[in-house]
């Protein structure tokens, strides 16, 4: 693997992991009787308090153009065509899972 592809990787896994930690700490604060306030790492500042918030607030198609120029995207295949809102759906001829 080249260090440019290492670097991608390990950017993908810390923006997901942060995200993932968002999404969790949002659902905590939805039903605190339900949860109790996890362990949080040491660290992570830039991640939690930069990242994620512009995440958040960037449209997707900004978000779907970065990724593309980064090239973090599937290659090989084109996304069937849908409209901005539709929700996606399996390519015909293969039942829903």
């Amino acid at each position: 693997m080249t260090r440019t592809a290492r670097m991608k990787q390990r950017l993908r896994e810390r923006s997901e992991e942060y995200l993932r930690l968002a999404a969790l700490e949002q659902t905590r604060r939805a039903h605190p009787a339900g949860t109790t306030a996890p362990y949080r790492a040491p660290g992570g500042a830039f991640w939690r308090h930069l990242f994620v918030p512009v995440y958040t607030h960037v449209p997707w198609s900004v978000k779907r153009s970065a990724m593309r120029r980064l090239g973090m995207t599937a290659k090989g295949w084109t996304p069937p065509p849908r409209a901005t809102g539709e929700p996606w759906r399996p390519p015909d001829g293969h039942p829903p899972t």
